[in-house]
């Protein structure tokens, strides 16, 4: 299991200072996406960001109102190795999956809480990863909803060949659970860049879950 650190950043400053935190112990960053209207916060404009230089490949989580748009503004921007949308943004999912890929980007699907498995129907099939939301999107720092582990171990019963991962209100207590789902990647922010050191506490992180 793979942890990814998240980067949910306002300004360009607090982007360029949290990814030089970890960019040295990592070969994926995830940038949340918000647009203020699909999420009340509203993050930094990618124009901002293109003269930034990194090793890291980046994948975004696009919690935003209309993916499609969004692809159009981030791209070109370097880096980008998969991009995420919400099932709940996308009036045909299927299709917001093709449009992503046909800009050459692995396409994943991110489900909030209270979406079932019904709901994600065949979407499940035709993502190229998958990521279940533990908290409500947009905002760090909230409490972890436990209910969905049970979600995702029926989704990985039905789709043993999808990558997996979770995210939102994820700290120790929460990793110790979660590495015994056999997950493929697990994101965590605020647990790492609110501590001191973030750098030195995303290695303990990384070593936990060996």
């Amino acid at each position: 299991m793979q942890i990814i650190p998240a980067i949910l950043a306002t300004n360009p400053e607090i982007f360029q200072q949290q990814l030089q935190q970890v960019e040295n112990l990592t070969d994926l960053v995830h940038i949340d996406v918000c647009d203020g209207f699909f999420v009340p916060e509203k993050t930094v404009d990618p124009d901002s960001l293109r003269s930034i230089q990194t090793p890291v490949q980046f994948e975004l989580h696009l919690m935003v109102q209309n993916p499609a748009q969004e692809i159009e503004r981030w791209y070109n921007f370097p880096n980008i190795q998969r991009v995420i949308f919400h099932l709940e943004a996308a009036k045909i999912p299927v299709a917001s999956i093709e449009h992503i890929e046909a800009y050459g980007y692995k396409a994943g699907v991110a489900v909030n809480p209270e979406t079932t498995l019904e709901q994600i129907g065949a979407t499940g099939y035709e993502a190229d990863l998958m990521m279940f939301l533990a908290v409500h999107p947009g905002k760090q720092g909230q409490a972890f909803l436990p209910e969905v582990l049970e979600k995702i171990k029926l989704f990985k019963e039905k789709h043993p060949n999808t990558p997996v991962g979770i995210d939102g209100g994820i700290h120790i207590p929460e990793l110790e659970t979660i590495k015994n789902l056999n997950l493929d990647y697990v994101v965590m922010g605020s647990e790492i860049f609110n501590n001191p050191e973030p750098a030195k506490h995303f290695k303990e992180l990384q070593e936990l879950i060996k």
